[in-house]
């Protein structure tokens, strides 16, 4: 059985698909806002997080978008906790108006290049719409003989550590519950769990890791 090619928006008979299970948690992002930047003076006059005993960065933080920009005296900055890059674009916006008012230079904002260097994503496998097969064990949630077709899945780790390449997975449950798999192209990370659940990172793109859900997908279509 092969998954139907990835989707946008619901399936008609409104069951939700590859994009709709996905939820992007956390988005990465680098730029450089000015060609250096007085770290002390920012952090009295954005009134910012600055122990340089510690860290070498101011910690800019954004309350809606929730942010947190990290600043350097090279004048690079990087912004993390975002869920789109929407979130990113607004966050340096509003931190380099803020640098502004306080009389610190910057660049122009069309000046600042922001490049996306990770984004963490969550999704939940589950069976195929179209899965004939039933329950077989009686639980609290499904009694024997109901249908499985899109309920959430649950893995046997052992059997899948064998079924995907040998050379791409880890899978140590004394140390982390989890299967780790990684994938040439996209190049990503997935955190694979018994639950069905998945956490995917290294993608710079949500393409990237709606494809890893398919490439994913497919290799557990021989499974079922």
């Amino acid at each position: 059985m092969k998954w139907p090619p990835l989707n946008r928006g619901l399936y008609s008979d409104g069951s939700m698909n590859d994009e709709d299970r996905l939820t992007v948690v956390n988005v990465v992002a680098s730029t450089r806002v000015a060609e250096e930047l007085d770290l002390p003076d920012i952090a009295i006059q954005l009134n910012c997080e600055y122990e340089p005993e510690q860290f070498p960065g101011v910690v800019y933080r954004v309350t809606d978008p929730k942010l947190a920009i990290l600043m350097f005296r090279s004048g690079r900055a990087v912004c993390t906790g975002g869920k789109n890059e929407d979130n990113i674009h607004t966050g340096i916006e509003r931190m380099i108006n803020d640098l502004r008012a306080a009389g610190i230079t910057t660049w122009d904002l069309k000046d600042v290049e922001i490049e996306v260097q990770n984004m963490v994503a969550t999704y939940a496998l589950h069976y195929p719409e179209d899965y004939e097969g039933l329950q077989r064990m009686d639980t609290q949630e499904l009694k024997e003989g109901d249908p499985l077709a899109g309920l959430p899945r649950k893995l046997n780790l052992n059997n899948l550590t064998f079924h995907l390449p040998f050379d791409k997975v880890e899978y140590e449950p004394e140390q982390f519950p989890g299967l780790i798999y990684r994938l040439d192209y996209p190049k990503v990370v997935c955190l694979i769990f018994g639950s069905g659940k998945m956490v995917i990172t290294g993608a710079r793109h949500k393409d990237e890791i709606l494809e890893a859900v398919q490439i994913i997908q497919d290799e557990l279509a021989d499974l079922l």
